[in-house]
């Protein structure tokens, strides 16, 4: 009876502990930035760091579209971390995540976003809409920064 017991509990933590590890996907993303009122794109190319605060909800939307909880335990994505994309509620980090893409100096070809939650590796690529516009702030920001670096 004993043994039944031990077996049967296993069996109930494994099974309840996987539930939780299932749990981080799509839906579980989606409650954990549902407050975010803030997302801060930061790109760390040619030596200096650029950033900019976007806080219009249609912007941050397409930024929270990338948190799809699609794992990537391999780690198969490969992402070169040219920037950084901080979201944000009342100022507290919620979700760190990093991105890379060609116009911001990646070395790879296909432009991503990777993250992380716990133990577990989250990755994939960027849309259309958030690659256009992490490469349009990127753009901006760079050469105001060349700009200011003239005068």
């Amino acid at each position: 009876m004993k043994k039944v017991s031990l077996g049967l509990a296993v069996l109930t933590l494994f099974s309840c502990g996987s539930i939780t590890h299932k749990s981080k996907g799509k839906t579980y993303f989606a409650d954990l930035l549902k407050d975010v009122d803030k997302v801060q794109l930061k790109f760390f190319n040619h030596g200096d760091t650029l950033s900019e605060a976007i806080t219009d909800q249609s912007e941050i939307n397409i930024y929270k579209e990338l948190i799809t909880g699609k794992r990537d335990p391999k780690q198969k994505i490969k992402c070169d971390s040219t920037g950084q994309i901080l979201f944000l509620t009342k100022e507290d980090v919620i979700l760190n995540a990093y991105f890379s893409s060609r116009a911001s100096g990646s070395k790879y070809d296909k432009a991503c976003v990777t993250y992380s939650e716990e133990t577990d590796n989250f990755g994939s690529a960027l849309t259309v809409r958030s690659g256009q516009d992490i490469d349009d702030y990127y753009f901006k920001l760079r050469s105001t920064a060349i700009r200011m670096a003239q005068h």
